[in-house]
């Protein structure tokens, strides 16, 4: 269903995320792993139910590194 690169959010809402995995989780449950950056810019990572996840359409912009 997801694929690595895929820009998710959770069905509920949130942040839009980036897929960085997908497969069973330790008990074989279908899962996908995340990795987003929330307000201030701090990097964060998760997983999810395969069930719990909607494709987003939503951009989610770059944060910036400060060097401009």
């Amino acid at each position: 269903m997801f694929k690595c690169g895929d820009r998710v959010r959770l069905s509920e809402g949130g942040q839009v995320m980036s897929v960085t995995g997908v497969g069973p989780d330790s008990t074989g449950r279908p899962t996908v792993w995340c990795a987003w950056f929330n307000d201030q810019n701090v990097h964060n990572t998760s997983s999810a139910m395969c069930t719990s996840l909607r494709l987003s359409t939503k951009a989610q912009p770059i944060p910036s590194s400060g060097s401009n």
